[in-house]
């Protein structure tokens, strides 16, 4: 495989003759010429034969060596005899090679074949970096992403209503620059806002009309986006950067459904609250109830001893004086203590009915105390932190 090269020479040498038919190389007479070709021509090397000049090899190669690293090309010089010094010069200055005339011709292409060699692997070295590095940007980039996505959804647990919710949701989308506007809608009501918290009518009445519609609408540098309770109205989306436009989809998705699960969550902790209170009335009235029917129960049982203890006693004054015979007065008598057995007997199985009221009333303050330490309400006396644009995951 050859490659095209240019050859600059007052007067070219038998190696230059032979590199020139080698590589059909161009040839000009002065490096004062070469600027205008390399800059419109795909030249890969520069050839500068200086052996049949008397000048010392700095002199001849120094506006040849600039050119040729300010294009990024290698400069192979061949000289018929240079020093040490001459050569460090050389290198110094972004000579590749230098190639003598005793060196065999064959050879010497192969030296210019191999500096175009090297100069092709460092570019595609320098490509591959270029690449990696963007990846590892990328990549970068995608893990703050995350990173804030996460913070947002472990800080959105910690809201108590939807203004704190929509507050949050801001301060996570301005690490992306963006305006928008923003419709949750729950049995709560609708909340409309911007970061300002304030919202726009025509804005509010797009995101209703359009919520049950399809996933995003696109109009413009505008994007609608909807996830069951949530619809977000990005105002500045990037329609000239896709990677970025998609990004921006992608991660709003994901923080519009840890919102819409917070909502919900928020409608069952409300529909808790309600249950709760409703819970507690009930639990009043049963205990004025129970205290009402308690209270009368003990009345009735006060009454039904004092009577049978007035009838016993006066049988027991009455029966002496009706001249009855001993067997009817033994008669009278196991009457009247089988009554005060029995009526005994029925007040101590009473008894059984205070601990089942007692029980009653531990049951529902048990019930009480467990509704007080659900989590979601257990939560709700809590003051959220505040909304914070800080990522400490990655």
């Amino acid at each position: 495989m050859s490659y095209q090269i240019l050859l600059c020479s007052e007067k070219l040498s038998v190696m230059g003759e032979y590199i020139q038919h080698f590589f059909n190389a161009q040839c000009v007479a002065c490096t004062d010429d070469l600027k205008d070709l390399l800059t419109t021509g795909d030249y890969r090397a520069v050839v500068i034969d200086c052996s049949s000049l008397a000048y010392s090899l700095m002199t001849c190669t120094s506006s040849g060596l600039a050119l040729g690293k300010q294009l990024d090309l290698p400069v192979i010089v061949i000289a018929d005899q240079c020093s040490l010094a001459d050569k460090l010069e050389a290198y110094q200055n972004g000579c590749d090679d230098i190639i003598d005339l005793a060196t065999n011709k064959d050879e010497a292409c192969a030296r210019i074949t191999k500096s175009i060699f090297h100069r092709i692997a460092n570019e595609q070295l320098n490509n591959r970096l270029e690449l990696a590095t963007e990846t590892a940007r990328n990549a970068m980039v995608d893990n703050s992403d995350l990173g804030a996505n996460i913070q947002f959804l472990l800080a959105v647990h910690e809201c108590d209503n939807l203004d704190q919710l929509g507050q949050q949701l801001f301060v996570t989308l301005e690490r992306y620059g963006l305006k928008c506007s923003l419709q949750m809608r729950s049995s709560l009501g609708v909340k409309n806002m911007e970061a300002h918290g304030m919202s726009k009518d025509l804005e509010s009445q797009l995101l209703y009309q359009l919520k049950n519609t399809d996933r995003y609408i696109d109009f413009g540098a505008r994007t609608i986006c909807n996830y069951d309770r949530v619809s977000l109205l990005i105002k500045n989306m990037p329609v000239d950067d896709a990677e970025k436009y998609g990004a921006i989809k992608d991660n709003t998705f994901h923080l519009l459904q840890g919102l819409n699960a917070r909502i919900h969550s928020l409608e069952d902790r409300h529909t808790l609250i309600e249950e709760r209170e409703c819970l507690r009335k009930l639990s009043k009235d049963i205990n004025t109830v129970m205290n009402c029917v308690k209270a009368r129960y003990q009345d009735v049982m006060q009454s039904i001893m004092n009577e049978v203890d007035l009838s016993t006693s006066m049988l027991q004054d009455r029966v002496p004086h009706l001249a009855l015979i001993e067997s009817d007065e033994a008669f009278i008598d196991g009457v009247v203590e089988r009554l005060i057995g029995t009526t005994n007997n029925v007040f101590s199985e009473g008894l059984k009915v205070d601990e089942i009221f007692m029980r009653l009333e531990m049951s529902l303050e048990t019930s009480l105390h467990a509704l007080d330490e659900h989590p979601e309400l257990a939560g709700a006396s809590k003051s959220p932190r505040p909304p914070s644009s800080s990522v400490d995951l990655f």
